[in-house]
Formats: C-alpha cells, sequence, structure tokens
C-alpha cells in the first residue's frame, strides 16, 4: 500500500498558473508521485486525454485520489495543513479555450515539454503551472498575420501586451536590441520589414545618430544587424563602393608593415568581420 500522503492537494497541482494567488494548506508532492510511487500524469489528470478546450476542468477529484489510496486509512492532516478549515481552490476553468489536449496527446506530446518543472515540484504551494505562450511558441511558428492568432485565440482575448501604449511605436526598437521583450513570440520577421527596408532608415529601424554609431553597435551585437541586413556584403557596398571607410587602426603608419599582423595575432575574429579567406587584399602578399 502507498504510504499516507497527500490527496486533495491535487486539486491545487496546475492552479497556480492563472490569476488567482490563494495561499493553499494542501500538501502534495508531483516529485514523490512521479519518482517514488511511479505514477503517470494520466492517472490523475485523465480528462487530459480527450478534453478539445481549456474549459475543462483537468484537475483530480477526491474520488481519484482515493482509486489509489484507502479512504478509511488516510486522515484528513496527510492532505491538509489546517483540516478543520481547508482551503477549497477554486478550479481551472478559464485556460485557453481553444486548447486541445486531446490532439497533443494523440501527437505523444509529453506532459512535462508543456508543463515545465512539473516533475520536480515538492509542494502545491509554489510556481506556476501552466504553460505560458512562449512555451508554446518551441514548438509552433509564429503567425505571418494577426488572423492566425486566432487559431489559437479568441477574438475576445486581448493580444497586445501592456507596454504597448502610445509611446511603444517610438520606443520598440530599444526594447528590441535590448533583448526585454520576445518579439519573435508574436511578430514574424515580415512583420518587421513591412516598415523597416530598404531606405526607410532614420526614426524607424534606427536612430538618427545610427551612422556615427553604428560600428559599435555592430561589434557588440553582430548577429542583430544580420537580422535586415543580408550579410557582410551590405556593409562592403557602403564602405567600399558608396564611402570608403576604414577602421581608425588601419591609419597606423606602420599598419602594413606590422602592426596589422600584431592585431591578427591577438583578434583574428575581428579581421574577419571585413577580410573573408582568399580575400584578394589579402593575397596580393599573402600567397
Amino acid at each position: 500500500m502507498l504510504k499516507k500522503i497527500a490527496l486533495l492537494s491535487l486539486f491545487g497541482s496546475l492552479l497556480f498558473a492563472s490569476s488567482i494567488n490563494r495561499k493553499s494548506d494542501l500538501i502534495f508532492s508531483h516529485k514523490y508521485h512521479i519518482e517514488e510511487v511511479g505514477a503517470e500524469c494520466e492517472t490523475c489528470h485523465a480528462q487530459a486525454t480527450f478534453s478539445q478546450t481549456g474549459k475543462d476542468d483537468m484537475l483530480p477529484t477526491m474520488e481519484t485520489c482515493y482509486s489509489c489510496h484507502d479512504q478509511e486509512e488516510t486522515s484528513c492532516n496527510t492532505c491538509h495543513k489546517h483540516p478543520d478549515k481547508p482551503v477549497i481552490l477554486p478550479r481551472i476553468e478559464n485556460y485557453a479555450v481553444k486548447f486541445n489536449h486531446k490532439i497533443h496527446s494523440e501527437n505523444r506530446i509529453k506532459c512535462k515539454t508543456c508543463h515545465s518543472g512539473i516533475s520536480a515540484k515538492t509542494t502545491a504551494t509554489s510556481g506556476l503551472h501552466l504553460p505560458k505562450m512562449a512555451a508554446c511558441m518551441n514548438c509552433h511558428q509564429t503567425p505571418q498575420t494577426v488572423n492566425g492568432c486566432y487559431n489559437c485565440h479568441t477574438r475576445d482575448d486581448l493580444l497586445k501586451p501592456a507596454d504597448h501604449n502610445l509611446n511603444w511605436t517610438a520606443n520598440h526598437g530599444m526594447a528590441s536590441e535590448s533583448g526585454s521583450q520576445k518579439c519573435s513570440t508574436c511578430h514574424s520577421e515580415s512583420y518587421c520589414t513591412t516598415c523597416h527596408q530598404g531606405e526607410n532608415l532614420f526614426g524607424q529601424s534606427h536612430p538618427p545618430d545610427f551612422i556615427a554609431t553604428h560600428a559599435l553597435s555592430f561589434q557588440m551585437r553582430e548577429s542583430n544587424c544580420f537580422t535586415c541586413h543580408e550579410g557582410k556584403d551590405y556593409c562592403v557596398e557602403c564602405h567600399m563602393d558608396v564611402n570608403y571607410v576604414k577602421p581608425i587602426s588601419h591609419s597606423q603608419m606602420d599598419w602594413l608593415s606590422h602592426a596589422h599582423a600584431q592585431a591578427a595575432r591577438s583578434d583574428y575574429d575581428r579581421c574577419t568581420l571585413c577580410h573573408q579567406p582568399g580575400d584578394l587584399l589579402c593575397s596580393q602578399c599573402h600567397n
């Protein structure tokens, strides 16, 4: 027979991902049930195998617990810290109306893929157990248009984040560059290039002084440049063909005779930002 462990605590096992923030008196360990008992998720959450909407109640009932635990031998304080005044948490019935557990189950998606960290939980009073949108986007692609969002969201859902206020158009570039916003969660690259393309530079994708500061920005975040600009050829077109500009270090009197070799030995990767293997400029001397 299993040890006397949490029963009613299963009521709160996934509840905390919603906006509910009530302190629970329940005692339950997912980790114990998974590692020691060897229980499968479907043992307690059988509804997940056929549920086709997030409005369905996924949490087990008291009868579910008693399918493994003896009702007569298990005392109330096994599961409740305050059995005289147990806190009965409300059920989860408002999570992603269009979410379909059945499809995910049929495609053999493991529960822990979406419910990350659930197998390590030892209490029912901490942590969020329902996945956020970022977890969904680990498998799903960002829709090309806003209509694609409604494959999962309802028309009544508020899709715009709270920080997308009246100043967002002016400030979103800074947020994107700092990495504080995961823009790709909602927006595809084509959404950005609708505004940021071709000659549309100042006041849009970059600030007015960007030509003067872009070298530093490039060295710090090289990969970000290539999100919109197609490789180093874009740089060469301006630096060589339009407005010849070379690094200030290349102006040293001994650059060709001595300094460039020392610079290459100390930081060769910096050289390759502009000079590729087989560069004609280099091969004039280095055969």
